[in-house]
């Protein structure tokens, strides 16, 4: 044998020895129809559970935010009375929202939403009571919109740290954009069920209470179907202020986590204070009245509904960080558009893909927090992501004030635009954002 037959057959040798490596771009998991992929976290039982049983939850929620308005407005002929029945329901989010996220870490977070959604479910029923026997005043609606801002103070932080408990990580965004779906869902649908509902003369204000309460017994009988888990820390745990400290510590140490939690606030201040002045654009710019409001409305919500769908959709999509800033410039782009359109159709299209952006960058944002924190801190971080629902009624009182000074159109659209340079800067000097997975 020659010396290059040798080394032929040497080299053959080694090829057929070598292990074989799987081809590095393709998916250890079996192929999913695309119909599918949006409701991949829905193959898990317990989320299952849970999801279907909180969007009627969720639904009742948004009808008791056009109800209890009206009814406000109805008894008081004041816009103030309005907003003060708000803010019954915003402090008690802003004041004990970090400390549920402590009570999520430390106790089981079925027993937690058990009690709270009993305790919203409780609030309903007064307010069934009071508006049915004809004594409804201000303010028992005051008091009763803060009984369910406590009940949410701990309900939510515990049910997203729920979520990411149930599901993993793998699946973990699209359960989260699965949650923001049904959110989104009940914004569509569930203000117009309760205004139809409200006028309706043998049902009317009250039986939406009824309903309401209804609604909030089928979400805590349908939590007792899915297994208690345990909370995650051991036996030995810190007392609560220290819990409270560590979870503040870890925020503030963790550079990506602190860095997305600053990308949950700046939408909020810049961007979502558009949907509060809606009806002075129907109304002052756009000249359509009632029925070109619900037009806006209605595009705005079909858009975020599919904005959380689709990236429900993207579980696998590995650049998110990059994903997550080009929705937030769209965001802050299509918002401009929006505020500076010339026509009542080209605000219908630009109201559309600002749902689509928005509803799309909060979903990522939320489900890349949980994704990059410790399981061990999920309700304290979540509890400090969810202040930005506390921030949303702070950020319309100076939007409001700027509109009557300088208009709407500018106020939301210079909003807008520097919600879209805010995150283009920081997607430019924060490199580590841009290739979050």
């Amino acid at each position: 044998m020659t010396v290059d037959q040798a080394t032929t057959l040497r080299e053959q040798t080694d090829i057929e020895v070598a292990p074989k490596r799987p081809p590095e771009n393709r998916s250890p998991t079996p192929h999913v129809p695309a119909w599918k992929r949006p409701f991949l976290a829905l193959d898990v039982p317990a989320f299952r559970n849970l999801w279907l049983g909180m969007l009627p939850g969720t639904m009742a929620m948004q009808m008791g935010m056009v109800t209890t308005g009206y009814v406000a407005y109805d008894i008081s002929n004041s816009a103030t009375a309005v907003g003060l029945v708000s803010t019954g329901w915003g402090i008690p989010m802003l004041l004990f929202g970090l400390v549920g996220g402590v009570v999520a870490d430390r106790l089981p977070k079925r027993s937690i939403l058990l009690a709270t959604q009993t305790l919203i479910g409780v609030a309903a029923v007064l307010s069934a009571v009071l508006v049915l026997a004809g004594v409804i005043q201000v303010w028992h609606l005051i008091v009763i919109a803060g009984m369910q801002g406590l009940g949410f103070a701990f309900n939510m932080p515990a049910r997203q740290a729920f979520v990411a408990q149930l599901v993993g990580r793998e699946k973990l965004m699209n359960a989260v954009a699965l949650n923001n779906a049904g959110m989104n869902f009940s914004r569509v649908v569930g203000p117009s069920i309760a205004g139809g509902l409200i006028g309706i003369s043998v049902i009317g204000a009250g039986g939406v209470f009824v309903l309401m309460a209804a609604m909030y017994a089928f979400v805590v009988v349908s939590l007792l179907r899915i297994p208690q888990r345990g909370a995650p820390l051991g036996e030995r745990r810190p007392s609560p202020l220290k819990s409270l400290g560590d979870g503040l510590r870890y925020v503030r140490g963790h550079a990506v986590v602190s860095t997305l939690l600053l990308l949950a606030f700046v939408p909020v201040m810049l961007g979502m204070p558009y949907q509060a002045l809606m009806p002075v654009f129907a109304k002052d710019v756009f000249h359509v009245g009632p029925g070109g409001l619900g037009v806006l409305m209605t595009a705005n919500g079909i858009g975020a509904l599919a904005g959380s769908l689709t990236i429900a959709s993207l579980s696998g999509f590995r650049r998110r960080g990059l994903l997550q800033m080009g929705l937030g410039i769209v965001f802050g782009g299509s918002l401009a558009m929006f505020a500076f359109s010339p026509s009542f159709l080209l605000a219908v299209v630009a109201l559309l893909l600002v749902g689509i952006a928005s509803a799309g960058f909060q979903s990522l944002n939320s489900s890349l927090v949980m994704d990059h924190a410790d399981p061990a801190y999920h309700g304290r971080v979540m509890s400090v992501y969810m202040l930005t629902f506390s921030a949303m009624p702070l950020a319309v009182v100076p939007a409001g004030l700027l509109a009557d000074a300088f208009g709407a159109p500018a106020t939301i659209g210079i909003g807008g635009l520097c919600l879209l340079g805010i995150i283009a800067t920081i997607g430019l000097v924060h490199p580590t954002y841009r290739h979050i997975r």
